[in-house]
């Protein structure tokens, strides 16, 4: 949901940019209803402001969450958090990352084919 000050991180693996921006593509009918993404659907998002999401696909997946990180919005803050929630070496390594930022969400799917939720954290 909706929340001010909070970031969600999710992390999965791709095989490219451009799959990874369909992934979290939401588009709309001719008279204006949303169409969910499929990161939507798969992690029960009803909607998420596209302004406030920022995506990574890196060529070499890595385990280091500050490689992962590095060169995010608020990176410098949300980098140690996130290391201080998850541990610095990840269990799998990932190329693709999601952030939704202004955005809290409750965790009720924990993962999906392709991804998986770290956790949320308050940035500012």
């Amino acid at each position: 949901m909706e929340k001010e000050g909070y970031v969600s991180l999710f992390i999965g693996n791709l095989s490219s940019f451009e799959e990874l921006e369909n992934y979290v593509m939401q588009s709309y009918t001719e008279d204006g209803n949303l169409v969910n993404s499929e990161f939507g659907k798969d992690f029960n998002i009803e909607y998420y402001d596209d302004d406030f999401r920022e995506v990574e696909f890196h060529n070499e997946p890595s385990r280091d969450l500050r490689v992962i990180l590095k060169s995010f919005s608020y990176d410098e803050k949300i980098i140690p958090e996130f290391i201080g929630i998850c541990g610095e070496h990840l269990d799998q390594e990932a190329n693709s990352v999601i952030l939704l930022y202004n955005f809290d969400y409750d965790g009720n799917v924990k993962e999906s084919k392709q991804f998986r939720f770290l956790g949320t954290l308050q940035y500012k």
